[in-house]
């Protein structure tokens, strides 16, 4: 298997082969990895794209700048803990967030967990900032930009490994939080949000060439909304359930991959085709929103692998907001505008 086939494979079905290469052994029990994005992007559109990016027709250095710093230290063969620190897109280098910090337990085909723990809404969301480990430079964000940025929990899960046969697993997770805040900036808005209760269950089949995830997940939340110069707007609490569904699957050097989000706001999906060709994999994304926000987009791109552990997206996207909603854009555009072409060269590397 070549370098490029090995990476397509590897990055597109799992994150074992990420975690057995990109780690630093300090010892025979604690391992240090890390890693990293950076992008030169630019839209041709004045008015914002992206919730925690916000990218306008001005070139931007840093608007998908992430490093991740990761630590895993097992105590016995039962009990182990790991912590993840993330400088995410929207985070000054100053202030990363703790994106997970738990202690883990394993006894036979079972897995516990407790403490901060990253939400398992999405196919990519154990690897949620991690962008070796996905093709496109970004994962579609139509779909992973859904919960603006709320990626994790503070809770407890438990996971059942249950071999069906030789070649298929299923995995059965639920999960359980306790009171949490969060905090997402759009513009000059703050929202400030007591998530009260979280609770759901993941599952997923899997097998040599393919994945097939489903997921529920319910929210109890209340929301504070500030703007400059007027009073904190306080909302009564709210409950929303959540239901994703995703799809992968390789066909040899060809992989398709789709999810699908339902909530009371939204109904997103896309379809992703990648093919792999020696150090190269060109894709095609297609995706729509519906619901609050009425969008549909294509997107061409490549990926180059320099090595097992760095690679380079180029990429071209057409967004187009429908019925007059803003869809993508995070704002009213002043010119109507609802249309934009973002243009994309990232680079992402694992150590």
């Amino acid at each position: 298997m070549n370098i490029s086939t090995y990476c397509f494979t590897a990055t597109a079905l799992t994150l074992t082969t990420f975690a057995a290469n990109a780690k630093i052994n300090v010892t025979d029990d604690i391992a240090l990895s890390g890693f990293g994005s950076t992008s030169i992007t630019q839209s041709d559109n004045a008015t914002p794209l992206y919730v925690n990016r916000e990218i306008t027709d001005d070139t931007c250095y840093d608007c998908d700048t992430t490093f991740g710093l990761q630590g895993d230290i097992r105590f016995n063969d039962s009990f182990n803990a790991s912590v993840q620190i993330v400088k995410r897109p929207q985070d000054e280098w100053s202030s990363p967030e703790l994106e997970w910090a738990y202690l883990g337990y394993n006894v036979s085909d079972f897995n516990l967990k407790v403490g901060r723990l990253r939400l398992p809404l999405f196919l990519s969301s154990e690897y949620y900032y991690v962008g070796q480990a996905y093709t496109s430079a970004r994962p579609p964000q139509e779909v992973y930009n859904s919960i603006l940025g709320i990626t994790s929990y503070d809770g407890i899960s438990g996971t059942w490994d249950i071999e069906i046969n030789d070649e298929s697993y299923l995995t059965l997770t639920p999960y359980v939080g306790v009171e949490s805040k969060g905090e997402v900036n759009i513009r000059i808005t703050n929202y400030d949000f007591d998530i009260e209760k979280t609770f759901g269950f993941h599952s997923e089949v899997s097998g040599f060439d393919y994945r097939v995830m489903f997921n529920y997940a319910h929210f109890k939340y209340a929301v504070d909304v500030t703007l400059p110069g007027i009073p904190t707007q306080q909302y009564p609490a709210d409950n929303i359930n959540i239901y994703t569904v995703g799809l992968e699957k390789s066909w040899d050097k060809l992989m398709l991959t789709t999810e699908v989000l339902v909530d009371t706001m939204h109904f997103n999906w896309y379809s992703s085709l990648a093919y792999n060709m020696d150090k190269f994999t060109p894709y095609v994304t297609y995706a729509e929103s519906h619901h609050n926000q009425k969008n549909n987009s294509l997107l061409f791109g490549v990926r180059y692998d320099l090595t097992t552990t760095i690679s380079l997206n180029a990429e071209w996207k057409y967004t187009d907001a429908n019925s007059g909603d803003n869809g993508e854009l995070i704002a009213d555009p002043v010119d109507g505008d609802l249309d934009a072409q973002l243009y994309t060269v990232m680079v992402n590397f694992i150590f």
